[in-house]
């Protein structure tokens, strides 16, 4: 495990943050690697319908395998983890610096893990950090580069609407009824609003920091749901996880 962090042209969403150069680290998902539970305020449909195990990750079984080596790392070598984690995000700056771009580092790829109690996005305020997370009240700028869009499930709706009521932004997945499988989920229509609050498409980019923020009422980060087969996206959609699409 010589790095932690990879590019964020390995990974789908945030391959698409134009105007920056991207990075992201990728960690195994809620209870998965078997040494601890990195997704503490995961709900049941959460862990069922993670993406963790889509994009190339379901076909290498390398990218699985690294995950959970720094996930073990993370909980039985800590102190390395933390060390090698701001060598890894200095090299991206010196890197960021040559090419003359903006550092934008995603630390929760598929974890969700409080950074900022490791000092890490302090250590480095020219580099912007994102996430997004499940922790209520962790929400909007958190600090001055690092953003957290809270992420709506089945089981927090209660603390969705009082994440839109403070001003913040909230993540949340739709999905339309039809054959809306693989490569198709994108065909998928968003609606305009929900519950009173817009909603945005936050498919076309994964910069949440760059989203528009209302001064009082939040926005609403639609995405569409994504899913390899038939029954994974019926058990998802059964589950209350994402969300009917209306007008």
């Amino acid at each position: 495990m010589p790095n932690l962090v990879a590019s964020g042209d390995n990974n789908t969403k945030t391959r698409k943050n134009v105007g920056y150069l991207a990075a992201g680290l990728s960690m195994a998902p809620h209870k998965t690697a078997g040494v601890g539970n990195v997704c503490g305020n995961a709900s049941p449909a959460c862990v069922a319908g993670c993406l963790n195990h889509q994009g190339l990750a379901s076909v290498f079984a390398t990218i699985a395998a690294a995950r959970e080596s720094r996930t073990v790392l993370w909980y039985q070598e800590r102190q390395w983890f933390l060390d090698t984690l701001r060598v890894d995000l200095e090299r991206w700056q010196r890197k960021a610096d040559r090419v003359g771009m903006e550092l934008c580092v995603r630390l929760n790829m598929f974890s969700d893990i409080k950074w900022e109690r490791f000092g890490i996005p302090q250590d480095f305020p020219r580099i912007q950090f994102y996430d997004y997370t499940k922790h209520p009240g962790r929400v909007g700028a958190l600090l001055p580069n690092y953003w957290l869009t809270f992420s709506r499930s089945e089981a927090n709706h209660s603390a969705t609407i009082a994440t839109l009521q403070s001003g913040a932004n909230v993540a949340a997945v739709f999905y339309q009824h039809g054959k809306f499988v693989g490569n198709r989920s994108g065909r998928q229509q968003l609606p305009k609003t929900w519950h009173g609050y817009p909603v945005i498409d936050g498919d076309t980019t994964d910069l949440r920091f760059d989203d528009p923020r209302g001064a009082t009422r939040g926005r609403v980060i639609g995405l569409r749901l994504k899913a390899h087969s038939k029954a994974e996206r019926a058990a998802i959609i059964a589950s209350g996880f994402a969300i009917k699409a209306r007008g």
